[in-house]
């Protein structure tokens, strides 16, 4: 229960900055802006995620998780509302970046926190209920956008009012005290050996291209598959299946363990996409996107938890920033690496992600073989 007030400050912040997100873009569409210049507004935010990543950590050291989350909010909220004031470009481009910057820090922050409070055998539910949330909220926010005026500026507002709204339940939250929850549950705060760190940080990289291609390019490679009148549905379709999803895949990654997790998920989104391109039906579209989404939208908590290891306190908040950065890095290069194949290929998303679960795989194989094997023994 302690975590409810995070969990609704989450909610709130999440309403807000992803509705914005998706307002901006279609804001800027509305008034008649080139694409070049909408995607440049939109890489901005993610350049500022990849920016505070170098000192999310620092900051949230000084501050504390609360009162950074406050800064995070606070800042989010001024971001939105000052979109409203001008609509010079290079204005909006250092608003969008500012945004960005707020926004993984909240992450870093939020995941630390989530992570750092749950036992050492149960982090992979932790996050499996964090990410849940999360993509409820996201979901839902894009609701707003049909709901609301996006030409106007009440829409922004709303967005803002969201972001300055999620400061509230932080008033009831209890500052978590990392070091001494670790102590208390007899667990010795411990750095994972640096090939399972390396393992994570890969994985988070993979997450990030994955995700970041299948959101950025799925609705166009439909659209090219004669679906366009069905985008939005399997769009929403492949979200619920990510988010149904969340709670089995932790607590089978705390059973089983997390490593098997990474296997089934990138054997699930190679499985799906193989159907999704060979399919000549609508029957098999539905199975497939339900592997594709249970897959891809599970890979980025199971890698964040497998690389944390035991670690608690400060260790935990400089890992938690080095996966947001790794998976920041995908969320940039995913897209521009599937948009040049989509442009070369009929299914080039699809022939992007085969390739790119397959890379995952022979490193998750390489992994076992080499950190599961004692040294010296004969085969």
């Amino acid at each position: 229960m302690h975590l409810v007030p995070l969990y609704t400050h989450l909610i709130l912040l999440t309403l807000g900055n992803a509705f914005l997100v998706t307002l901006v873009a279609v804001y800027l569409n509305g008034e008649g802006a080139p694409a070049a210049q909408i995607g440049l507004v939109g890489a901005a935010f993610y350049l500022g995620m990849l920016g505070a990543s170098f000192f999310a950590d620092r900051l949230i050291q000084r501050l504390g998780h609360v009162r950074a989350l406050v800064l995070c909010s606070a800042t989010l909220a001024f971001a939105a509302m000052a979109l409203t004031w001008t609509s010079l470009l290079p204005l909006w481009l250092v608003l969008r970046m500012l945004a960005g910057m707020a926004a993984a820090v909240s992450f870093v922050a939020v995941e630390s926190w989530v992570l750092g409070v749950a036992p050492l055998h149960r982090r992979s539910s932790a996050m499996a209920r964090y990410m849940l949330v999360y993509y409820f909220s996201y979901g839902i926010s894009q609701l707003f956008i049909d709901a609301f005026p996006s030409y106007t500026q009440s829409a922004f507002w709303l967005a803002a009012g969201l972001c300055a709204l999620a400061l509230l339940p932080l008033r009831f939250a209890r500052a978590p005290a990392l070091e001494e929850e670790g102590a208390a549950e007899g667990a010795v705060s411990s750095k994972p050996p640096r090939a399972e760190r390396a393992l994570g940080l890969a994985g988070c990289l993979v997450a990030g291209m994955l995700l970041g291609g299948i959101s950025a390019l799925m609705p166009i490679q439909l659209e090219q598959l004669a679906l366009g009148d069905e985008v939005g549905l399997y769009m929403a379709w492949l979200i619920l299946c990510g988010m149904a999803f969340q709670l089995p895949n932790g607590s089978l990654a705390d059973k089983v363990g997390k490593r098997t997790m990474m296997g089934v998920q990138t054997l699930m989104v190679g499985c799906g996409c193989l159907l999704l391109w060979e399919s000549d039906g609508i029957n098999m579209l539905i199975p497939a996107f339900v592997l594709v989404g249970a897959g891809a939208f599970t890979l980025y908590p199971t890698t964040m938890s497998y690389a944390c290891g035991n670690m608690n306190g400060r260790a935990l908040v400089r890992m938690t920033q080095k996966l947001m950065f790794a998976y920041s890095i995908g969320s940039l290069t995913g897209p521009a690496v599937a948009g040049m194949m989509l442009e070369r290929y009929q299914s080039g998303l699809f022939l992007f992600v085969i390739l790119l679960v397959a890379g995952w795989g022979i490193w998750l194989l390489l992994a076992r073989l080499l950190l599961d094997k004692p040294v010296g023994n004969a085969v």
